[in-house]
């Protein structure tokens, strides 16, 4: 019977030093990659607890005993070595000493880790010669176990969260209204592709109203905003540049979208029609409708956390904030359109952006349909 209690002693500190590890590892990679629900971690975790009770019941007897040696402060004799009784160290004690319960334990402690780095460790991708950029991003943006540990390494700072114009003129947006129109089920039947617009100008109500719903703040949580948009660990790497060419109350320019206070910041003033239908490869409708909505990426807002996937997170909270833009667009009356086709540098130097940190990945124009 003692023999057996031994046994499943050793087997549960094989099987809690093994959960630690995974525990570890897993949460290392959650956390990384911000995995709110990653099924490894939460499975390793429980088994780590169990074991840890376990562990627990099957030593209570030693453990209540130093518990009292440690109230009485008993002294307690040092133990007597091989050295001190004068025995030689034979190679069989080694041998013994090295596949011992302590040695075992470390050895599969250390293959399993071992283990792990090597599922981690994956080769480098197989790309063909004549494959394009955006399939050679695709493969060496994919993650992989050891690549968790590229958290430890500098990717820079986070910038703000929010950015500013200081000293650029502001214009207060009205308090959108989010009541009315079509559920949320019709307006995604509804939503069209819009390319007709009329001259008929937008309020400052709609573009407002489409403004907020794209990715505005709609609630504070401990101090947290949200917006009206996922993101990423909440890093929110997306600005919006407004760049007006018919709306009541507002003079013909560009504007940034300043999500936290739902304001309007003047950088650029003038009629960019033109220039937009020019940049936009001579789509006319671009230079037609009420407004062009910009949707720049900054980078570095999502490197420090995610690295060399920072881009592809990018790009779909684009895409969400997008959406939101054609769906608030089509609850309002409003039609939209989006373009992914047009000169990158020349928006990027019309909305004063460098291209590098910050550039232009979306543009989506709203305005009232012809006809309606």
């Amino acid at each position: 019977m003692r023999r057996l209690r031994q046994d499943a002693d050793w087997l549960v500190s094989v099987v809690l030093l093994a959960s630690v590890a995974v525990t570890a590892v897993t949460g290392v990679v959650a956390d990384v990659w911000d995995l709110n629900d990653f099924w490894y971690h939460t499975v390793a975790g429980y088994v780590m607890g169990l074991a840890a009770i376990a562990h627990v019941a099957l030593n209570a007897g030693r453990l209540v005993a130093y518990g009292r040696f440690r109230i009485r402060r008993q002294p307690r004799q040092p133990p007597v070595t091989r050295r001190e009784r004068h025995e030689p160290v034979s190679p069989g004690s080694l041998a013994r000493g090295f596949l011992s319960r302590r040695g075992f334990i470390g050895l599969a402690a250390g293959t399993a880790g071992g283990w792990l780095l090597g599922r981690g460790l994956r080769p480098s991708p197989a790309i063909a010669s004549s494959s394009d950029v955006g399939v050679i991003y695709h493969e060496w943006s994919k993650p992989g176990i050891v690549d968790a540990l590229g958290t430890l390494t500098n990717w820079g700072r986070f910038p703000p969260l929010y950015k500013t114009y200081p000293g650029a003129p502001r214009i207060a947006l009205p308090r959108p209204r989010v009541d009315g129109g079509p559920s949320a089920a019709q307006a995604i039947l509804a939503r069209r592709s819009v390319r007709h617009f009329s001259a008929r100008p937008m309020t400052l109500e709609e573009l407002s109203r489409v403004l907020f719903l794209a990715s505005g703040i709609s609630a504070d949580s401990w101090g947290h905003a949200r917006r009206t948009a996922p993101s990423s660990g909440a890093l929110y790497p997306i600005e919006l540049y407004a760049v007006v060419h018919g709306v009541e109350g507002l003079d013909r320019g560009v504007y940034h979208y300043a999500i936290r206070e739902h304001e309007l910041e003047l950088i650029r003033a003038g009629d960019m029609r033109s220039a937009v239908v020019e940049q936009g490869l001579s789509q006319e409708f671009l230079g037609e409708c009420g407004a062009v909505l910009f949707l720049t990426q900054v980078l570095q807002r999502m490197r420090p956390k995610y690295q060399d996937r920072s881009y592809r997170y990018g790009l779909l909270e684009a895409g969400h904030i997008g959406e939101n833009a054609y769906l608030a667009a089509t609850s309002a009356g409003l039609g939209a359109c989006g373009v992914g086709a047009f000169m990158d540098d020349a928006i990027n130097a019309m909305l004063g952006l460098d291209g590098v940190e910050e550039a232009a990945v979306y543009m989506l124009a709203v305005g009232h349909p012809r006809g309606a």
